[in-house]
């Protein structure tokens, strides 16, 4: 079969399916113990960030007017258009003997790894200096370190979303590696860590300020993060056979625009970006409305082991439904949580008593369907790049990338905007220990549940479309087995011609 050969889908419904025992395109495994325990730890390692507390950082610490945070957000929507295309058209024009993406990943992670430490670190080497929220020296600074970390950040997010969708060729790993990679619940340590600090430092507890508290977990949780994410681009290995043909910019384009799967898929992350507006909310929610950091962890803890107990059921659901069938339950069973706490808690938010056990339902809903949100989304977005590699006989990981995420970043950042904004829109008196009013309180909390759910609403009708079933899987892998077998095999027969060449 042609490389370039296009494969009408409709087509395959009567041939015959090859098998699928042990051995086949679905049974054999490549992945050894060493690199399957580096995947689970340093998977875990690198959850530890407090990312979900920048934007309360920059507004509450660092002290950055919100209107300038949104505005600057926006702005740099075009810059990324140019740096993100470039940088995939590069990326998947890489050819070298240690691989497509590795080389990339070792040289920007450390970089990166700067520039994100830095917006952090940044209050300690500003000292006591008298800039206000709008001053010229602040917005300065935010403005460089904010595009170094952008731009380094499309780069290092390349390389690292192509090793991960490259270090197997087997479905079954791939299932397999993406429910180790993320059934540790380790991120929340850091979160947990941070809201107990927080509310000790509030007490003075602990000698240091609450200031402080952001500025060395936020810098020092990165680092932890970094370190592990270096060790794992050390052991992890690309084994999905790239062509040796570079492509060219039309063909990453023909990649997206031909796989009908792509386009449902990301058409359906841009209309669920409209949701994307609970950001700068989630601490105020905890911090201004709840009046405790710390219950953000205590509201966890009943929902904790379901958390690790889906994964004990995931494989059962994944025989009784299809992909399409759990992407649905994995949002709708946390949104309809979130819908029943906020019609319950909305004139109560001073009631601890219904507010607390409201909060531990929804974070129940979170935890029963969790290993399906972490597993589906990422094995449907890997096994949608082998469909396009199975239609054109070409793999343009980072320019899918990069053309898939584009529409969902540019409305994530202007939602993210929009929502900064609002916080000046609904009375928020910003700094550390300030008094909000309860309709204050209401709207963080509307802001924070229901309003992303119901933005974000028509994001269910493009996954109506989505199939992908499973005898088309099963002859996609058998075929794509087959093409990457005669690349090796050709590529092999060139090296052997080359040493009787020259011997």
């Amino acid at each position: 079969m042609s490389q370039n050969t296009e494969i009408d889908t409709k087509q395959t419904e009567n041939q015959e399916l090859p098998s699928t025992a042990s051995g086949s395109v679905y049974g054999k495994r490549y992945v050894g113990a060493k690199e399957l325990i580096t995947l689970f730890v340093t998977g875990e390692v690198n959850k530890f960030n407090l990312d979900s507390y920048l934007s309360y950082f920059m507004l509450n610490v660092f002290g950055l007017d919100s209107r300038i945070i949104a505005a600057f957000a926006v702005a740099t929507l075009a810059w990324d258009i140019i740096n993100d295309s470039i940088f995939a058209y590069i990326v998947d024009r890489t050819r070298t003997r240690f691989g497509k993406f590795k080389p990339w990943a070792f040289a920007t992670i450390g970089p990166y790894a700067v520039a994100c430490m830095a917006l952090w670190l940044t209050p300690l080497f500003i000292g006591d200096q008298n800039w206000g929220p709008l001053s010229w020296q602040k917005i300065l600074i935010y403005c460089v370190i904010s595009v170094l970390k952008e731009t380094i950040g499309t780069l290092y997010g390349c390389a690292i979303g192509g090793l991960n969708s490259t270090y197997t060729p087997s479905i079954d790993d791939k299932s397999a590696l993406i429910a180790l990679d993320n059934i540790g619940d380790f991120e929340k340590v850091p979160s947990y860590a941070m809201v107990i600090l927080l509310d000790l430092a509030a007490v003075g507890a602990i000698g240091i300020s609450v200031e402080n508290v952001y500025i060395f977990m936020g810098a020092g949780t990165l680092l932890v993060s970094f370190m592990g994410m270096f060790v794992r681009i050390c052991v992890i290995k690309e084994r999905v056979v790239q062509v040796e043909e570079k492509p060219k910019l039309i063909d990453g384009l023909r990649n997206f625009f031909g796989n009908r799967l792509q386009v449902l898929l990301t058409l359906s992350n841009i209309l669920s970006a409209f949701g994307n507006v609970s950001g700068p909310f989630s601490n105020m929610f905890w911090l201004d409305v709840m009046g405790s950091a710390s219950l953000k962890v205590i509201t966890g803890i009943p929902a904790s082991p379901l958390t690790y107990i889906s994964y004990m059921y995931l494989p059962k659901l994944r025989k009784r439904f299809n992909m399409k069938q759990l992407w649905y339950i994995s949002r709708a069973v946390p949104q309809l949580g979130w819908i029943i706490v906020f019609a319950i808690g909305f004139n109560n938010l001073d009631n601890m008593w219904i507010m607390i056990p409201g909060i531990m339902f929804h974070e129940m809903c979170i935890s029963s369907v969790y290993s399906i949100g972490k597993v589906i989304p990422e094995l449907m977005g890997q096994e949608i790049i082998d469909y396009g590699e199975w239609k054109t006989g070409k793999r343009t990981e980072a320019m899918t990338g990069f053309i898939s995420s584009l529409a969902t970043k540019i409305v994530s950042e202007i939602q993210n905007a929009v929502s900064t904004a609002v916080v000046s829109v609904i009375g928020y008196e910003a700094g550390i220990g300030s008094v909000q009013s309860m309709k204050t309180k209401q709207a963080i909390f509307a802001m924070y549940s229901v309003v992303p759910i119901i933005l974000g609403a028509f994001s269910y009708i493009p996954m109506l479309f989505y199939n992908l079933d499973d005898k088309t899987k099963t002859l996609m892998y058998h075929e794509l087995t087959e093409r990457r077998n005669n690349i090796i095999q050709k590529s092999q027969e060139h090296v052997n011609e080359d040493a009787v060449k020259y011997n």
